[in-house]
């Protein structure tokens, strides 16, 4: 066997050796893969490509990663989702051999040193993020294998690059729809840093290839967009559209000073790049702090590295797409979900080993320049070392990711959110609806119409949550669902916010917890397995009504008293006060704050708490004037405030609700409100 043979069959090796045996020792199944397969196996089984029988909503992202497991499942013969499972598994190892494959391609063409390749190709195998989403039910090993196709129609296709290219866009939409993205920040870090004396490409020749390669992308991705279009009513998948309106609108102005600020913010946890190297949820602790601030400064120096001139053009490319990407994923979704950043660091890990060949190469223009000097064999001995550093930390991360994931998968979510999504089943009744945000394992395995937040399964979660603003409560009250699944904390803020709600309209029925069995591991990262430890199912009780919003409410006694000459109702928070408005009312003014007790000096004081005027009737709230008060920390927020409001058109049956909400804790959240003054 010759010696490139040899070493693909090498690679092959090592990367399914790599996956299968994470997938064997963990068995880790994602979340999301459960919100998928559900409209996968629907369309396996006749039910069309539908997460609720009949409802044709566009549930899931991913075409692939939706079509792939229907197929899995059909393999089984519709018999078993482990099995089907398993088979995607088996696909989404051989992608990822693929684009192992590729870079190596690519390693060949552009005359990488070995060390180079072993990097690039070693780092890839074993990064935990990449590895794990590439088994547990994601798509993530075709957008891996897309994306590095893409690389090599740019680097290593020796004809026909624009036929390679538009193939390889096209896969990558076929994977996720945002890959456009992507797609354009290669492109354009190709275009920018093109070099034609090395590459024989003018940059208007480039031009006409991403033409005729987009032509060839739209061909191929066009007959699922016009599916799509036809089957659900629009090309933009729900699960889109469910995750925007979260957090602050978006802007032009907002995405460049994310850009201005990018490289910082790896520093402050306030962005995806951080993420760029390190294991799956780590910001919720449990990892070494050297570890963090080592894996931000590198992916810091992956984001710059397109700036400096004289490095390769696909070192700056890779850079330039790895920046670009980056303020796309700090800035447009509400949170750097890890299952989007394995895309960056593939580009991080092609940034950082076509360096490392550019530094090698000119080492050895150094050697022949002046073999008796021992700084070229110094350097090339120093950048083995920083190799192996590297890829024994990468291995040792995705090691203990490994052991957390394994666990996660025994006690999350085989031993607690699959357990709830089967005894709802067994105790719902036909056509019951049940409120949570985790809607993977519960929902799939209950069967039931799901309400989850924000919305991915459920049209009517997404009108009524943008109608009431996000708060959950409201939502509760208006879609009314049978069942509540709620963590502690989710538990804890809904009381603050309408205790007459979750006391009068629901019971406890059930509680899960694996919390003691959590708190005997002994893992790196264990706090991410707490956040989910513990649920309670809540029931809608047999006799009660639909929730009036207007409806006064608190878990303490109202009482009238003075405070700085003026007659207030004292209502501890979480309250709410509700009152009638007149007909010719145009404007209002209420006094608000905390008694002074709330705030002095002791052993416990106040938090703070949210104040809000409303203006509710059986279909909307509107919120007519908020803000929040921390008396102990501001000490502006002392004594009564006031709000000024400007009463809109009504109907005769709206009412002004008078809110207040603890902050954290309810601790000494003495509120008060004064008279109503309509104008």
């Amino acid at each position: 066997m010759n010696q490139p043979k040899t070493t693909s069959l090498l690679v092959i090796l090592l990367v399914t050796a790599i996956a299968l045996g994470f997938a064997l020792y963990t068995d880790h199944a994602w979340e999301d893969y459960y919100i998928t397969f559900r409209s996968s196996k629907n369309l396996a089984t006749g039910h069309g490509l539908v997460f609720n029988h009949g409802d044709r909503l566009h549930t899931f992202t991913s075409p692939l990663g939706v079509l792939l497991p229907a197929v899995s499942y059909l393999l089984t013969l519709n018999s078993s989702d482990a099995g089907a499972l398993w088979i995607f598994r088996l696909m989404s190892c051989a992608a990822l051999c693929g684009a192992a494959l590729l870079l190596l391609s690519i390693a060949r063409e552009k005359n990488y040193a070995r060390l180079s390749a072993f990097l690039i190709i070693g780092w890839l195998a074993m990064d935990s993020k990449t590895v794990d989403f590439s088994i547990n039910g994601m798509e993530t090993a075709f957008l891996v294998l897309f994306l590095t196709y893409a690389l090599w129609a740019h680097l290593a296709c020796p004809q026909k690059a624009w036929l390679h290219l538009g193939a390889a866009w096209a896969g990558l939409m076929w994977t996720r729809p945002d890959s456009f993205v992507y797609i354009g920040l290669v492109a354009a870090g190709f275009w920018l840093f093109n070099e034609p004396a090395r590459t024989g490409v003018t940059r208007g020749k480039m031009l006409g290839l991403f033409l005729r390669a987009g032509l060839v992308t739209t061909a191929l991705y066009l007959p699922w967009l016009l599916f799509a279009w036809g089957y659900y009513g629009t090309p933009v998948p729900h699960t889109i559209i469910a995750k925007s309106g979260i957090g602050e609108p978006r802007t032009a102005a907002g995405l460049v000073k994310t850009m201005l600020h990018l490289p910082f913010t790896a520093w402050g946890g306030t962005g995806s790049m951080e993420g760029t190297f390190l294991p799956a949820y780590f910001m919720m602790g449990g990892w070494p702090d050297y570890v963090i601030q080592f894996a931000r400064g590198l992916a810091a120096v992956c984001s710059l590295l397109w700036l400096v001139p004289f490095l390769r053009v696909e070192t700056r490319a890779a850079s330039f797409a790895f920046f670009g990407a980056h303020a796309y994923l700090s800035y447009y979704p509400y949170f750097p979900f890890p299952w989007y950043l394995p895309t960056t660091t593939l580009l991080a890990i092609f940034c950082l080993g076509s360096l490392l060949a550019h530094v090698l190469d000119v080492a050895g223009q150094w050697q022949s320049a002046s073999s008796a000097s021992l700084r070229p064999r110094q350097i090339r001995g120093f950048a083995t070392v920083v190799v192996l550093l590297l890829l024994t930390g990468t291995g040792w991360a995705t090691w203990h990711s490994a052991r957390l994931f394994a666990a996660q998968q025994k006690y999350v979510e085989d031993g607690n959110r699959r357990k709830i999504g089967v005894w709802l089943r067994d105790h719902a009744e036909p056509g019951d609806t049940v409120f949570m945000e985790p809607l993977g394992y519960i929902g799939y395995f209950s069967g039931l119409k799901t309400y989850d937040f924000p919305g991915m399964s459920s049209r009517e979660m997404v009108a009524t949550r943008i109608k009431e603003e996000n708060l959950w409560t409201r939502i509760i009250a208006r879609l009314q669902p049978n069942w509540l699944v709620l963590r502690p904390q989710e538990k804890h803020k809904l009381a603050n916010e309408n205790y007459a709600l979750m006391t009068e309209s629901y019971e406890v029925v059930q509680e899960f917890s694996v919390a003691e069995q959590l708190d005997r591991l002994d893992l790196l990262g264990l706090p991410y397995l707490k956040f989910d430890a513990r649920f309670t199912v809540f029931k809608k009780r047999p006799n009660s009504t639909r929730y009036d919003l207007t409806k006064a409410s608190s878990p303490f006694t109202f009482s009238e008293k003075y405070l700085a000459g003026l007659k207030v109702t004292f209502a501890h928070a979480p309250s709410t006060l509700v009152n009638e408005i007149p007909p010719e009312a145009t404007r209002g003014l209420v006094q608000f704050g905390f008694e002074e007790g709330a705030y002095a000096p002791g052993d416990v004081r106040t938090d703070g708490a949210t104040f809000s005027v409303e203006l509710v009737d059986e279909e909307t709230v509107t919120i007519l004037a908020s803000r929040t008060l921390d008396p102990v920390a501001r000490p502006g927020d002392r004594g009564l405030q006031q709000f000024k409001f400007d009463l809109p058109a009504r109907s005769a049956r709206s009412k002004l609700a008078l809110r207040i909400s603890p902050g954290p804790n309810m601790s000494k959240d003495w509120t008060c409100w004064g008279d109503i003054e309509y104008r």
